[in-house]
């Protein structure tokens, strides 16, 4: 174990990682393929074939389970800021594991759906820290960030390729809720890369205490401080705004796009998993190109220009009843996602103080999932006045509008930005 340790030290140090960079990537891929074989066709897919749901029932499912990803992520980012790694991982892969055991408990039913959903969502909620926050404990080095977040977006998205790919071979012999058995799987895998990770996060933590003392302390466990850290820094505002418009956009989709599969393109349940899989490859391109971006285009305006990409992927996506448009809209849209995941939280955490930069990314987060919930109010009344696939091109339209409309209204404000970034870059270095 010491000698397999010792290699992986020795490979981070030559590929220019912080140490505990492999750990923080094992604990984040085993979670997160857990989420992904388990929502959309444990959650989505489970409603729209297994039970007599209405377009309604899928809005609900997708607002709950968003809702409790806020609720769980703030509580995740409080616990991480104020009790440390250690009691985070703790209490992250518990609520993971739990939370997919007790999916086998209950009746497959429009009710136990939606409960189970938001236990789940909580669970993923508490877990996302491991991708938005705990790179700046293994190291506070803008190239490292960079190589460490686009790499946590390479397994994140791989694994968005394997997981609904598992997910559908499970449901294509077994129930859909028994997907969730993997899931717990995962969970439990988890606890043996995080032992190692939590040393290095410690380490990181302990370093860093020092400067935070010297920074203005937010209160114990204050989102609402957060909130305003987000709100009076300029490049964070812009990032939360911009990012709150956009998946203002996506929420649309959310609760349509079972109906999509199943009555526009045409297909069987499986196919929530392949042409998953299929953004989950795009992503994993996209983050290996974000990667190797220059330092000089790792600021704002390159991210809004991914976002308005994205929308046009969408449009592809969702814009014709084929499944070849379907399926190279998916691989386009999952490579800009894979370049804005990583480029949005490398910003992040070079701006945000890290003693308060889970609550920061909570805040964040609890805008980006918040601005999904929104449209599912309206999206079950919009499919039945224009229709199901009418509606997703129109959010497609919107997500493209937002960022494109920001870069011409706020111009002078990215130039500064921007400007500001690489004269920061220059002070680093």
């Amino acid at each position: 174990m010491a000698g397999a340790g010792g290699w992986i030290a020795r490979a981070e140090a030559h590929a220019g990682l912080p140490r505990g960079t492999v750990a923080l990537i094992a604990v984040r891929f085993l979670l997160y393929l857990g989420v992904q074989a388990s929502y959309f066709i444990g959650i989505i897919g489970a409603l729209a074939y297994q039970t007599d749901a209405t377009t309604v029932d899928l809005a609900c499912a997708v607002g709950v389970f968003n809702l409790f990803i806020i609720a769980g992520n703030a509580a995740g980012g409080s616990l991480l800021d104020v009790r440390g790694p250690r009691m985070h991982t703790v209490v992250a892969l518990f609520v993971a594991f739990a939370s997919c055991l007790a999916f086998q408990l209950v009746e497959v039913d429009v009710g136990a759906v939606l409960v189970m959903g938001a236990a789940f969502g909580f669970a993923t909620g508490v877990g996302f820290a491991y991708l938005s926050s705990y790179p700046a404990y293994l190291s506070a080095d803008a190239d490292e960030l960079k190589r460490v977040n686009a790499l946590l977006s390479v397994v994140s998205n791989g694994a968005v390729v394997l997981g609904p790919a598992v997910g559908g071979i499970i449901a294509a012999v077994l129930s859909a809720q028994r997907v969730f058995l993997f899931s717990a799987c995962c969970a439990a895998a988890a606890v043996i890369p995080a032992i190692r990770l939590l040393a290095h996060a410690r380490g990181r933590r302990g370093r860093a205490a020092a400067a935070d003392e010297a920074a203005p302390v937010a209160p114990r466990g204050s989102f609402a401080e957060s909130a305003r850290t987000v709100l009076a820094h300029p490049s964070l505002a812009l990032l939360f705004w911009v990012g709150v418009l956009a998946y203002a956009g996506y929420g649309a989709l959310d609760p349509l796009e079972s109906l999509y599969y199943r009555d526009v393109l045409a297909v069987d349940i499986s196919w929530m998993g392949w042409l998953s899989s299929a953004a989950g490859v795009g992503s994993v391109t996209g983050a290996v190109i974000a990667m190797r971006l220059p330092r000089r285009v790792v600021n704002v305006r390159t991210l809004l220009i991914l976002i308005a990409f994205e929308g046009l992927a969408c449009w592809l996506y969702v814009g014709t009843p084929y499944v070849a448009c379907a399926l190279t809209g998916q691989l386009l849209l999952g490579a800009a996602f894979g370049m804005v995941t990583p480029l949005t939280n490398t910003l992040v955490q070079m701006h945000a103080p890290l003693h308060v930069l889970g609550r920061v990314n909570s805040v964040m987060n609890a805008g980006f999932n918040g601005a999904g919930v929104l449209p599912l109010l309206a999206a079950p009344a919009l499919a039945a006045m224009f229709g199901v696939q009418q509606v997703m091109v129109g959010a497609s339209i919107a997500v493209f509008v937002v960022p494109v409309a920001c870069m011409v209204l706020r111009h002078a404000q990215i130039e500064r930005l921007v400007a500001a970034e690489c004269v920061g870059e220059a002070r680093r270095g």
